[in-house]
């Protein structure tokens, strides 16, 4: 094919994929969110991470309530400029904690990301420090002019910056893409947060057991976190297989009533419901003034019980099944989450 020709072939191409696109969002639109697309040239409007650096950020934090703290990011970009965060470190044992800044280990930062990037070829993709109590949740003026001098001196072509936050229970992280093309127009990201642990997690944590420095906080708690718009109720009316439970037609019936229920308590913000689709189970997530809750439907519900998490903290009460879903499910719930 002549370069002339399969030029005119690939903007045929374009504008099909442009078309198809297009369609297929105007479809989408009565049951989802409009949503912000990455583009390779813009700040990207997401974040990856796994639960497992979400987790071990938190604990990080935690470590330092009244002082900054901090670490690095590491894992790659998509073609589409967004990152993918596979692994977190935290402060090195000679790192600076300040009141109002912190500067990481260079030595330890050196010879773990050097180590991580030549075994496992994980990028140092962005930043982490905590603001602790100050109220910040978002760069300061420092930390903006910062990340674009950086972003110039080293000719790199984007940066994640993430910004923590905490009380003396509980923390939370904020993400901001950096772009070289715009400069002090960072974008805040919607965090996507994938369930379980990073594959370089354990990995990584062995390999480098004699050199990595862990918090001494065990247990992670997460406040509220800026996320990507899940997929509304309304989808759920795709087809499920097996015998899970909403296979039934009634028994979609009882999620409509479930989401009444769970949209009807007290200080909630929005009720999202979602399915996976690696296994067509049902997740909903629930957003509310001062906290986040997550429910799982396991394959076996309403034989067994449905899955509730707070701020990230699994939470079981003795599940009762009667043979009535509904009222099984929201005895459960209260219990559960108005359980100290």
């Amino acid at each position: 094919m002549s370069r002339r020709k399969k030029r005119r072939h690939q903007i045929k191409l374009r504008k099909k994929m442009a078309e198809r696109s297009e369609s297929s969002s105007v479809e989408s639109r009565s049951y989802e969110p409009v949503q912000k697309v990455a583009q390779e040239n813009m700040p990207s409007p997401t974040a990856i991470i796994y639960q497992s650096e979400m987790d071990y950020i938190s604990r990080c934090i935690l470590d330092y309530k009244n002082i900054e703290t901090g670490g690095q990011l590491f894992g790659f970009w998509t073609a589409t400029g967004i990152p993918v965060v596979l692994y977190a470190i935290g402060p090195g044992r000679n790192a600076n904690h300040q009141l109002t800044f912190f500067n990481q280990d260079l030595d330890y930062l050196v010879r773990v990301g050097n180590h991580i990037l030549s075994k496992y070829g994980l990028q140092h993709i962005g930043e982490w420090h905590s603001h602790h109590q100050l109220g910040l949740a978002r760069p300061s003026g420092h930390d903006d002019t910062t990340m674009v001098n950086n972003i110039r001196k080293e000719h790199l072509r984007r940066f994640l910056l993430c910004i923590g936050n905490c009380t003396n229970t509980s923390s939370t992280l904020n993400a901001f893409n950096f772009h070289e093309d715009h400069g002090y127009d960072y974008v805040q990201a919607r965090w996507s947060v994938k369930d379980g642990e990073s594959p370089f997690r354990k990995i990584i944590d062995n390999d480098l057991a004699g050199i990595l420095i862990h918090p001494h906080t065990q247990i992670p708690r997460h406040g509220t976190l800026f996320l990507e718009e899940p997929v509304t109720e309304t989808r759920v009316v795709e087809a499920f297989s097996g015998d899970y439970w909403l296979t039934r037609p009634e028994n979609k019936r009882v999620l409509v009533e479930m989401n009444k229920f769970l949209k009807s308590q007290k200080n909630v913000d929005k009720v999202a419901v979602q399915v996976d689709n690696s296994n067509s189970h049902l997740h909903i997530t629930i957003q509310k003034r001062n906290s986040q809750e997550k429910l799982y439907f396991p394959a076996d519900f309403p034989r067994a019980p449905v899955e509730i998490s707070v701020n990230g903290i699994c939470r079981r009460r003795n599940w009762k099944f009667d043979g009535d879903i509904f009222q099984s499910f929201t005895r459960y719930y209260e219990e559960v989450v108005n359980h100290d």
